[in-house]
């Protein structure tokens, strides 16, 4: 082996490493940019068919959307969660008996700006949409 052939060899691998480090690099951002969002959204998408059980089930309530998400007995809301994926409570909101939406304040977790997630009636949908509907209180 040349000695040529070995700083060669290495400098190769240093160029490997520094690329792979970049890599794990971008990866993280990624994650932690959109790996929220998609949390969120999956947890929400999750509580739609739920809360259209439990409005078909609820007779004694009208056949109404419950006022919190905590009334929904426990084998309707099973181990769905409550948090988005930053970690925040989602604000849910029964705006009539048969109309409720479920917000996370997004990454920033501040309630009521284009960040925020809204799933209204199992759909999502653009936040400044909902908000001119049915404004936050």
């Amino acid at each position: 082996m040349k000695i040529g052939d070995a700083v060669g060899g290495r400098q190769k691998e240093e160029g490997m490493t520094k690329r792979l480090c970049a890599l794990m690099a971008l990866t993280v951002v990624v994650v932690a940019c959109g790996g929220g969002r998609a949390v969120t959204e999956k947890r929400m998408l999750e509580w739609g068919p739920i809360l259209n059980m439990y409005l078909g089930a609820n007779f004694e309530g009208g056949n109404s959307y419950p006022e919190a998400l905590e009334e929904l007995p426990p084998e309707f809301r099973g181990e769905l969660e409550l948090k988005d994926g930053w970690g925040n409570r989602f604000l849910y909101r029964r705006l009539r008996v048969d109309k409720y939406n479920i917000i996370s304040a997004g990454a920033d977790g501040e309630f009521g700006n284009a960040d925020d997630i809204v799933l209204e009636n199992g759909v999502l949908y653009e936040p400044m949409k909902i908000y001119t509907e049915s404004p936050l209180e």
